[in-house]
């Protein structure tokens, strides 16, 4: 799937802000050495190479799009190095002190597998911090994909269409790091309110990651059409304060034997 790097970057972005969230619940130290799984366009790996700035941080990504941003925004920076592979096939031996994934692990499947190469990666004594988002993370925003697909009578185009996301539950994804090697485990949910003040905010933030499988299917003139039907439909949450809805994320920590 291609990535829109811009727009990605460009809009409002309420997983960037729990990125920073992220970082500082990692402790990150001055001299650690770090992966970033999932990088995306840099702006957090910069924050992490800042706060590791006697360290190193190393950035992975599928997306080459995102990554040609992201080498624009690192290229004075010297403790980064960015490279274009998939967590799945990370080939690391005790090299990093804190692996790092923000918003990113939801679109691989194969989680599990993904987590002994990060134990792998890992220094003895080392850590890992995940967040992603949780199962039923957002029945607004699912609703109003299924209600955009009815409203543009699309859903046999759709209903064979394999979910390009894996949202685990806490006890699953606190197996998959005990069943790593990995000990001190801590799994939890945290619940968010994200309020965006208009219609045309809404969508860049759909059309940014979470449309993106479902407008690939689709003519540009139909992707526009999805997309409006999409956006309108968030107009129901609308309060005094803009267009307001629930968000469930997924924190993850453990550290390694």
């Amino acid at each position: 799937m291609k990535w829109d790097a811009g727009m990605y970057d460009a809009a409002h972005s309420p997983q960037t802000d729990v990125g920073r969230e992220l970082i500082a619940m990692s402790c990150v130290k001055a001299d650690d050495s770090i992966l970033d799984i999932g990088c995306g366009t840099g702006t957090l790996t910069i924050e992490l190479a800042c706060l590791a700035h006697k360290g190193k941080v190393v950035g992975i990504d599928t997306s080459i799009e995102m990554l040609e941003m992201a080498r624009e925004k690192t290229s004075s920076i010297n403790n980064i190095a960015l490279i274009n592979i998939p967590a799945q096939k990370l080939d690391f031996k005790e090299e990093f002190d804190l692996v790092y994934s923000n918003s990113a692990l939801q679109w691989i499947k194969e989680q599990e597998h993904v987590i002994v190469k990060t134990y792998r990666a890992l220094k003895p004594d080392g850590r890992i911090a995940v967040q992603l988002p949780a199962k039923d993370f957002c029945w607004e925003l699912m609703e109003n994909i299924n209600s955009a697909i009815a409203f543009l009578g699309l859903e046999s185009k759709y209903k064979k269409m394999e979910s390009p996301w894996r949202f685990p539950v806490k006890e699953e994804f606190a197996g998959f790091l005990k069943d790593a090697g990995f000990v001190n485990i801590n799994v939890f949910y945290k619940d968010y309110t994200l309020v965006f003040e208009s219609i045309n905010d809404v969508l860049e933030w759909g059309v940014s990651a979470a449309l993106r499988p479902f407008l690939t299917h689709l003519p540009e003139n139909k992707q526009e059409r999805f997309k409006y039907a999409f956006a309108m439909g968030f107009e129901n949450y609308r309060t005094e304060k803009g267009i307001e809805f629930n968000f469930r994320r997924l924190f993850a920590f453990a550290e390694k034997k």
